[in-house]
């Protein structure tokens, strides 16, 4: 069994906790869900877990585990089963956003603990931001911390290149 969410809620009619933004933004509140799951003799009731994931690594562990075969480049994510039964730790990886409502675009990239948020509209605007430290992303570091800033908008541009809007 298996409970999760596409994305955070609407900024007018749900309440994100801690977390700063809502639904159409790449701020947490926008992008963190909560992912709940049962699956009795596989993982143990009570496991917690800090591992960061998408719904992508769901599509390609459920494709797994019916047997079928995943062609190399077809399908987008990560096999999560053995992190789930905690036969494998967590691992490190870097994850995308990109989401565009009228004319504002919202990007994003997490890599390991640091993200950088990019809001497109009249006026451009970017953060960076520490999560382990910062979880509601008050805290903007890019003046503090420029080369984290740049490495990462520099992760975030390769991406755009390579990951062209449909429309």
């Amino acid at each position: 069994m298996v409970f999760v969410s596409d994305n955070g809620g609407f900024a007018k009619a749900a309440h994100m906790g801690p977390l700063k933004g809502a639904k159409s933004t790449t701020l947490e509140g926008g992008i963190r869900v909560p992912l709940i799951m049962r699956w009795p003799g596989k993982i143990e009731p009570g496991t917690t877990s800090t591992q960061v994931c998408t719904t992508f690594d769901l599509t390609r562990s459920f494709v797994k585990l019916a047997g079928a075969r995943v062609f190399p480049g077809r399908l987008d994510g990560y096999d999560i089963v053995e992190h789930l039964t905690r036969k494998k730790p967590d691992f490190k990886r870097t994850l995308y956003w990109r989401g565009k409502r009228g004319e504002r675009t919202w990007t994003a990239v997490r890599d390991g603990d640091l993200k950088y948020v990019c809001k497109k509209e009249d006026k451009d605007e970017e953060w960076l931001f520490d999560l382990a430290n910062d979880i509601s992303e008050e805290n903007d570091l890019a003046k503090e911390r420029p080369q984290d800033l740049e490495r990462l908008k520099k992760l975030l541009s390769n991406w755009e290149r390579k990951m062209r809007p449909l429309r």
